[in-house]
């Protein structure tokens, strides 16, 4: 018989783990839209501010901003993180997507988008004197050592999944809303350190950069296996959603760090390209008039990756003919042969 109380208890196989982990995702989240909400509305104003000035910004890095800020506030949205919600066995793989987008996909979207960048572009007088200082402030510099950026990410998930601080967190709104910004500062601070389009007070080389991603992915990795195989955080609920949150933060953080790889290596290839024009510009501006720049590709050729067509040739054919000119006449023969043989 299926009565009212049978209904309940079925309802109430949630665990508390369940429960509380609702009320997490639950916590402070109407608070936490407020700065979403603003930081959206200053980069749009921002953006247009420089195009009146007719000064150019990407459209992908407006796109990332958006994307990034879109992320966040479905996972922040309260109707979207209701427990009842969701289905039975749900609860903790939920959490997990939650935490893939607050800690790695909206962060590497928000590095992308270069907002420091930007607010420097617009900002002006003592706002522009303040970032800038706190850019290059003693604090920033400690936060920006890899150790630190390692410490601060992977410490950071291993602490809250491994301890009691997931079950505490479930149980404290505060503290559930203080965990959440600790790892989207430190998901900002991983993208920003590895692949990120604004400047930093030391911009580590791109092989510093690929070890810091190749260790954290790698943390990411063991930290998985280890929910998977001790069934971690026991808070949580089940064996069977304990497990498949962690075959979700396996699959999906690896997907996610393909994603940052891929732009650490496409930020390698723009520097790399912007650097060699810029030497080449140098090169060609000190060189003397009619000359060809030591290390700089002669136009056309195929160094230069210019279009192939008659010019090398014509070049070739012109320099064999003008040394057969400057022949004796008895060999003069033999120079019209070779500039034949060229042409």
């Amino acid at each position: 018989m299926t009565g009212p109380a049978t209904a309940a208890q079925a309802m109430g196989k949630h665990t508390m783990g369940e429960h509380t982990m609702g009320e997490h995702t639950m916590s402070g989240t109407w608070l936490a839209l407020v700065p979403v909400i603003a930081g959206a509305v200053a980069y749009g104003r921002a953006a247009r501010r420089l195009r009146a000035r007719g000064v150019r910004w990407p459209w992908r890095r407006t796109a990332a901003a958006a994307a990034g800020l879109a992320g966040l506030l479905a996972i922040l949205t309260p109707v979207l993180t209701l427990t009842p919600l969701m289905p039975p066995g749900a609860h903790f793989p939920v959490h997990v997507v939650r935490h893939l987008v607050l800690a790695m996909l909206a962060p590497l979207l928000l590095a992308l988008s270069a907002p420091v960048t930007l607010a420097l572009r617009t900002l002006g007088g003592d706002a522009r004197r303040l970032l800038l200082a706190l850019l290059h402030s003693r604090v920033v510099r400690v936060v920006t050592l890899a150790p630190v950026v390692l410490v601060l990410e992977v410490g950071g998930m291993y602490a809250f999944y491994l301890t009691p601080l997931f079950a505490a967190a479930g149980r404290e709104p505060a503290l559930g809303l203080l965990v959440d910004v600790h790892m989207l500062l430190a998901g900002c601070l991983l993208t920003w350190y590895v692949a990120g389009r604004d400047p930093m007070p030391r911009r580590p080389s791109t092989r510093t950069a690929a070890v810091v991603l190749l260790l954290a992915a790698g943390s990411h990795d063991v930290l998985a296996k280890l929910m998977y195989a001790e069934t971690l955080p026991r808070a949580a609920g089940g064996a069977e959603q304990v497990r498949l949150g962690a075959q979700v933060m396996f699959y999906g953080g690896d997907a996610v760090e393909v994603l940052l790889a891929t732009a650490l290596l496409t930020g390698w290839y723009a520097r790399v390209g912007r650097r060699l024009r810029a030497e080449r510009r140098r090169a060609a501006a000190q060189a003397p008039a009619g000359s060809v720049p030591a290390g700089a590709a002669p136009s056309g050729s195929v160094l230069d990756g210019s279009a192939l067509g008659g010019s090398v040739l014509d070049r070739s054919v012109g320099s064999a003919a003008a040394v057969a000119s400057d022949l004796p006449a008895t060999s003069a023969g033999s120079g019209r042969s070779a500039s034949s043989r060229v042409g």
